[in-house]
């Protein structure tokens, strides 16, 4: 049988425990996310990626880092973030400290966060927030650089997530690839590939460009907003929008562009509200005539399709096959995703 070099006719053994678990897993949505307006259109499940867009101050970051820490207080994720945008490593440990315990580090407000709760938050805070900062100002990091480690931290001490704010903090090097767009084409589908079989949630932030205003506001951006739009577009799984038509309001419009698979939630758009004091969102919840806020909350009930059980593979539990794995990584796994320069010369992905 003739050969193609970096593709492969499908085979029974290649793809039968797959087929297996897409099967069980069909109807199971993702991670709960602490808010029921927000479930429908999206919850988090891992062997996923989601990019985030939205113009600066309209709490994109706040959003995000929001949904990760509730994975983390619900169900112990643990997370590798880089978030130049959001400032220095103490910067983002006070804001998830904020977000964690709803205490300001602004020592006029009126729950200033005391000495005693930082000391015992913040070993929490660092055991479920791996947060990576640049400690040489000459410091470069790929995207794949970033993955890859991301990938190491997932057997090495389990973790679940890795995020970008934003992507043009890191490094790029699109000469190699013959310009943007066929950089794009390279690293989108390395990623969700790295996502897939390695079960982690890869998340990134990309600033878009300016939309046209009606009326004197700005039109909310889509991903064709982004630069190389077409190529985040099609390579995409979960695509977010963050939003704030009015700036001197608190609200925050989140549209839900496109969410693959179709299980874990649907297009569409909802509203939640910033607590400023807290750091946290909230929805408005109506008893009658009055309403309160309505913070996020765990969902102790199932809220996913009964499914059989599904049977974990060996590599995943078996502590000896992880650290199998994780020798065959630092002995080099990786370097089979390189690119390869196909006889027209150009760069193409491996698999």
């Amino acid at each position: 049988m003739g050969q193609i070099d970096g593709f492969k006719i499908t085979e029974t053994s290649d793809v039968i425990d797959k087929i297996f678990k897409h099967r069980d897993n069909y109807h199971v949505k993702g991670k709960y996310l602490g808010f029921e307006v927000m479930d429908k259109h999206y919850s988090m499940s891992l062997g996923n990626c989601t990019d985030w867009t939205g113009f600066p101050m309209s709490g994109k970051t706040q959003v995000l880092m929001e949904c990760l820490m509730n994975t983390s207080k619900f169900y112990g994720w643990k997370h590798l973030v880089y978030f130049p945008d959001v400032g220095n490593n103490v910067e983002i440990l006070a804001d998830l400290l904020h977000k964690k315990t709803g205490k300001s580090f602004d020592p006029k407000a009126h729950n200033t966060i005391t000495d005693a709760e930082i000391t015992r938050e913040m070993d929490w805070i660092l055991n479920h927030f791996k947060i990576l900062t640049r400690k040489d100002t000459k410091g470069k990091i790929t995207p794949v650089d970033f993955w890859k480690m991301a990938v190491e931290l997932k057997y090495e001490e389990g973790l679940h997530t890795a995020s970008i704010d934003s992507w043009k903090d890191l490094n790029h090097e699109y000469e190699k690839y013959g310009g943007y767009a066929q950089y794009l084409e390279y690293v989108l589908p390395l990623r969700n590939y790295l996502a897939e079989e390695n079960n982690l949630h890869f998340h990134t932030i990309i600033h878009p460009k300016l939309t046209e205003k009606e009326n004197g506001k700005r039109n909310a951006p889509t991903p064709h907003d982004l630069k190389g739009g077409s190529e985040w577009f099609n390579s995409g799984k979960c695509m977010i929008t963050v939003h704030r038509e009015n700036p001197s309001t608190n609200e925050v419009q989140i549209y839900f562009n496109k969410i693959k698979p179709r299980s874990i939630g649907e297009v569409g758009e909802i509203l939640l509200r910033f607590d400023k004091s807290k750091f946290v969102y909230y929805v408005d919840e109506w008893q009658g005539n009055q309403s309160f806020n309505k913070y996020a909350q765990e969902k102790h009930e199932s809220n996913s399709f009964p499914t059989k059980q599904s049977v974990l593979k060996p590599d995943i539990v078996n502590g000896k096959e992880l650290l199998s794995f994780s020798e065959r990584m630092k002995q080099g796994a990786f370097e089979e995703l390189e690119p390869r320069i196909n006889k027209d010369g150009n760069p193409e992905m491996p698999f």
